[in-house]
């Protein structure tokens, strides 16, 4: 190991500038307190003059310590500033009756099930005496109709504006819609159906990102032309133009399993390999006078790829960090690629400090990491010295392998909730056939566009394409191919990377110094292990919003939780998921004939003993013509679209303090029966507009 390389801080600069750069970030969002910016701006400015004041030889040590001070303030104080001015207004824009908005179509409208989602930026406020400029960014689901078929990036739309505020969901643990949209800078949506809307005869000049969308789209049209089965030209289009929007929702789940996911999402790799590809075509100026002229044209030819692919922040990040290594040894400037990394995070998180929350970035900027630092203490073709070029490629494969997943296995299982136990194998095997795939398919595209024969390319491609599909199919369904169920604290998280700088800091000094903090730091990761599994779930009850299904979840201290729902699949609902897996809730589905006794809960349906609370389950009319003399107390009433009746018959049977109406149930019969129990004088929540009901028992 002793060609491994030793780094220190005099290695990556730019790591002094990152770190408190990121804790301004991070105090930023967590805080939103201006003064936080001044009190930085003041150290920072008195570390600086006492920086200058010290700046004599006998007075060495304190100047230093008083540059860094006023430098870490500095960046600190950076980056809560540029957070701050990043995020979106939330204030709502004053708009009148006659109030019309004018919107730019940013995106090509994505389609869903009922409506189109079209991102847009209301570029202007016309109301009856003046237009008013404005930049508002706003979602729009607008609904299926032959005009809204033909919207395209950089349209202009007509709309009154009835802007709603995008929420977030009540369920417990559930993702967290709001937070993410505000990331993107949108606050704000609103549902345009049939005749609410009107297409401008103007088109918006289109953006640099707009322009780079197009150059994508005619590069998948191309690729769709090419004679290639739907299922791979839909694989390619991800895999190589970052185009997801033909791929089936199976083979993300096979990719996923496989612990191929990031094959599909055009990133780092896909960089690495076009880098690759180019470096190789270039190789013979390495012997001309002209040396580095291959690494101008790298750097080139890999922005014209991430404008190819849309403008994706996962390749910018990686063009930047390409950008800094390449223009280095243009200038002859001794860099490292660690120093590299903490400068492009540098640039970006300064263009875009939000980038420091995205999953894409977490993982990108620390599987690189990870694979600087611990790959070559897992290269056992260099500590063995085997020189078989075969063996070295493998071995090297693992080495890059491993240490990129130690880096990120934890990240992915905090955000996604599941380990892929054959995601090591699984990139062993099929990450090599890459660069031949990507090579194969631009060079078919290449021979379409000039209508040169491609017959042998096409069933080349096509076979590849298929190679990697089945891979991926076959490890997915390998026993234990995943660990569901993974839920990581973010104390968790914290731990664990300390333990890895630890290890990392035994294996490159060579010395045993760091074992004390090292033990301490497993004996607290085992503590928080032990309480976590310890401690009691908190009981709870919900009905969360969902438009085909009503689902009732149960949840005792004991950590049992039962599903009621009218889907008779048996399948597990997502809603609620992430809640399950945080809770380890011992999940079942009750059937209707099914009686259920606990503790603290009594099913036998349609009556739920819930704590001291009772529950009624309303899925069938049969309560309609059933009268008694005195009726039976129900404190909740839940009623899912299979029930056909009115509130009314129900109250001759039993004494309801608060009806609960499922999103499920049809929206004018919805408001029909939400009047109807305003009419009577009962309670009434519907899950359809207020997202989720819950219920939390007063005592367990």
């Amino acid at each position: 190991m002793n060609n491994t390389p030793r780094y220190t801080i005099a290695h990556i600069p730019f790591l002094r500038l990152l770190l408190p750069l990121a804790i301004g970030i991070v105090c930023g969002h967590y805080t939103a307190c201006v003064g936080g910016i001044y009190v930085c701006a003041f150290v920072a400015i008195a570390g600086g003059v006492v920086a200058w004041m010290t700046r004599h030889n006998r007075l060495k040590r304190l100047h230093h310590w008083a540059f860094f001070t006023s430098a870490t303030m500095a960046m600190a104080g950076l980056g809560m500033f540029v957070y701050m001015h990043s995020q979106p207004d939330e204030e709502l824009p004053c708009t009148t009756s006659s109030t019309v908005a004018i919107a730019r179509i940013e995106d090509a409208p994505i389609k869903k099930q009922y409506s189109y989602q079209v991102n847009a930026t209301i570029i202007a406020m016309d109301d009856s005496s003046c237009t008013h400029t404005a930049h508002i960014p706003v979602l729009l689901n607008i609904k299926h109709s032959y005009t809204a078929d033909g919207l395209q990036a950089g349209d202009i739309i007509m709309f009154l504006p009835r802007l709603q505020r995008i929420e977030s969901s009540a369920l417990p643990d559930a993702f967290d819609y709001a937070q993410y949209m505000k990331m993107q800078g949108v606050v704000f949506r609103q549902y345009l159906a049939d005749g609410e809307w009107q297409q401008s005869a103007y088109t918006a000049t289109p953006t640099l990102r707009q322009r780079a969308q197009r150059v994508q789209s005619a590069c998948v049209e191309s690729l769709r032309n090419s004679g290639l089965s739907t299922e791979n030209v839909a694989l390619l289009s991800a895999l190589l133009w970052g185009d997801k929007t033909n791929l089936p929702a199976t083979t993300r789940e096979y990719f996923s399993a496989a612990g191929l996911s990031h094959v599909l999402a055009v990133s780092g790799l896909h960089t690495g390999i076009i880098a690759l590809i180019i470096s190789c075509l270039l190789f013979p100026l390495r012997y001309t006078g002209l040396r580095k002229l291959p690494y101008a044209l790298t750097i080139a030819t890999l922005w014209v790829y991430a404008f190819i692919t849309g403008l994706s922040p996962s390749v910018v990040r990686a063009c930047i960090m390409a950008t800094f290594v390449g223009t280095a040894i243009l200038i002859d400037r001794r860099n490292t690629a660690l120093n590299a990394l903490c400068a492009s995070a540098v640039c970006v998180l300064l263009f875009d400090p939000t980038q420091l929350f995205d999953i894409g970035f977490q993982l990108s900027y620390v599987a690189v990491a990870g694979i600087l630092l611990f790959s070559p203490y897992f290269d056992l073709a260099r500590i063995l010295d085997i020189r078989n070029f075969i063996a070295r490629a493998i071995l090297q494969s693992v080495s890059v392998s491993t240490a990129a997943m130690i880096a990120t296995t934890p990240i992915a299982a905090y955000y996604f909730h599941y380990i892929p136990m054959w995601g090591l194998l699984s990139n062993i095997i099929f990450v090599p056939l890459l660069p031949y795939l990507v090579v194969a398919t631009l060079a078919l595209q290449l021979c379409c566009a000039f209508h040169w024969p491609h017959q042998w390319l096409l069933q080349a491609t096509d076979r590849l394409t298929q190679i990697l599909t089945d891979g991926a199919n076959f490890i997915a369904g390998l026993p234990s191919a995943t660990i569901d169920g993974v839920w990581l604290s973010p104390l968790f998280l914290i731990l664990y990377f300390a333990i890895t700088i630890c290890l990392w800091h035994i294996l490159s000094r060579r010395t045993l110094r760091p074992c004390l903090p090292l033990l301490i730091l497993l004996i607290t990761l085992q503590i928080l292990l032990i309480y976590q599994s310890a401690k009691p779930s908190a009981s709870l009850a919900f009905v969360a919003q969902e438009r085909n299904y009503t689902h009732l979840q149960l949840a005792d201290n004991a950590r049992h939780c039962y599903i009621i729902s009218t889907d008779t699949t048996s399948a597990l609902p997502r809603q609620g998921e992430e809640w399950r897996i945080r809770e380890q809730l011992h999940t079942n589905i009750v059937n209707s004939n099914d009686t259920v006794r606990t503790t603290h809960i009594y099913i036998a349906l349609p009556f739920i003993q819930y704590y001291d609370s009772r529950l009624l389950w309303v899925d069938d009319n049969e309560w309609r013509y059933t009268h008694t003399s005195q009726p039976i107390h129900i404190d909740y009433a839940i009623i899912t679209e299979q029930y056909k009746g009115k509130i009314k018959p129900l109250t001759a049977t039993f004494d309801i303090d608060t009806i609960i109406l499922a999103a499920s149930i049809f929206p004018p019969k919805a408001k029909q029966l939400r009047q109807e129990c305003a009419t009577i004088g009962i309670g009434c929540h519907d899950t359809g507009e207020a997202d989720v009901w819950l219920y939390k028992p007063n005592s367990d």
